[in-house]
């Protein structure tokens, strides 16, 4: 049931996207760079974006060697890893077309480093609830005992929705980043002005 109710999300959210109008990163790069937490944090865990999701590159970019490490995932099997982004790092084509670490020069790293993480999803609500693409990559990992950092979901406003269906092993948000505005669900780790509790 909640299966279903969660493909018949996907495919409206898809319909959505065919109809938004196309935007790009800044507002949303410039929301996060304005966050407390984003300031207390040193060892981010990013994504390399499918089309149509976020770009959010240009952060680990211009924040290189700013005192922060920047990590990327690697679907490994059922797992992700993660890695961390290194001096002449280069990218390879994983599954799904996504660009992934290039294990041969990055460094293997641990979920236990990550002081946040940027999660991409097919659809969000404003209690911190995501719908992911359906494989479970991400709610395996961020619900990893060793995990510890904030989970900050990232959205187009169309992607924002009134419920989102949740199984048990489904990892909810702590904020929701969405273009230009932040949704900090009730009984979030964040308190109202960004910073953490």
């Amino acid at each position: 049931m909640i299966q279903a109710e969660k493909q018949r999300l996907r495919e409206k959210i898809r319909i959505l996207s065919l109809g938004s109008p196309a935007v790009n990163s800044k507002s949303l790069t410039t929301l996060i760079m304005a966050l407390d937490a984003w300031n207390q944090s040193r060892n981010i865990l990013m994504y390399s974006p499918l089309p149509g999701e976020p770009d959010l590159m240009v952060l680990a970019e211009e924040q290189a060697g700013c005192g922060r490490n920047f990590f990327f995932p690697r679907i490994e099997g059922n797992e992700i890893a993660v890695y961390r982004r290194l001096a002449g790092s280069r990218w390879i084509s994983g599954p799904f077309g996504l660009s992934e670490p290039d294990p041969g020069s990055w460094k293997a790293a641990s979920i236990a480093e990550i002081d946040m993480v940027l999660v991409p999803g097919v659809a969000f609500d404003t209690s911190g609830r995501r719908l992911g693409r359906g494989k479970g990559f991400y709610d395996r990992l961020l619900g990893h005992p060793a995990f510890r950092g904030l989970k900050i979901g990232v959205a187009w406003p169309w992607q924002i929705v009134e419920s989102v269906p949740m199984e048990s092993h489904d990892i909810s948000m702590d904020l929701i980043m969405a273009e230009r505005e932040a949704h900090i669900p009730t009984g979030s780790r964040l308190d109202k002005s960004g910073e953490r509790e």
